[in-house]
């Protein structure tokens, strides 16, 4: 063999290594993005677990057995501070379920989103309050798969397909 040759064999090897040990550094960074990943999903989901139960929590501490009532009546029999206090009760829900979907959370499963917004409507002034919100211009509505959920929703809702606060109280009583 030649020196040319030679040269070639050691760096077509040369090659070969440099590819094998860049392939092996992609596979472990693979997998460090994998766990990285599941960290973050991890830390999201019980993040949304722990604002929801301080938004219920927040909402159960100023909500008087005299409101709940009044809800599945209507707007109409709230004051405006119960007004207020359902409407950010509402919106928070809302923030929450609208970041939970732009993020991914639960592969956008259908069955959570509308489990969520079920329990949002569950009365005559929730779904009244939601009515009047023009839900097309939130900024939300860049989520055309959230906001078709809950237009959804909100038609099973004024349809009556399902329980108010009150009918389930009794039901469960």
């Amino acid at each position: 063999m030649e020196l040319i040759e030679i040269a070639q064999l050691v760096t077509g090897i040369a090659t070969l290594v440099v590819a094998s040990v860049l392939i092996w550094q992609m596979i472990i960074q693979k997998k460090t993005l994998d766990i990285a990943h599941n960290d973050a999903d991890s830390s999201m989901s019980l993040s949304a677990v722990e604002n929801k139960i301080n938004l219920n929590t927040w909402y159960s501490e100023l909500i008087t057995p005299e409101t709940i009532e009044k809800l599945d009546k209507g707007l109409d029999f709230l004051s405006p501070k119960e007004k207020q206090l359902l409407d950010s009760y509402i919106s928070g829900h809302i923030l929450l379920l609208t970041t939970e979907w732009r993020l991914g959370r639960m592969n956008k499963n259908e069955i959570y989103y509308k489990h969520g917004l079920r329990n949002l409507l569950s009365n005559k002034a929730s779904l009244e309050l939601i009515q009047l919100k023009d839900l097309d211009s939130r900024q939300v509505a860049v989520q055309t798969g959230f906001i078709g959920l809950f237009k959804e929703v909100i038609e099973e809702a004024s349809d009556g397909k399902f329980f108010t606060s009150v009918q389930l109280q009794k039901k469960y009583t």
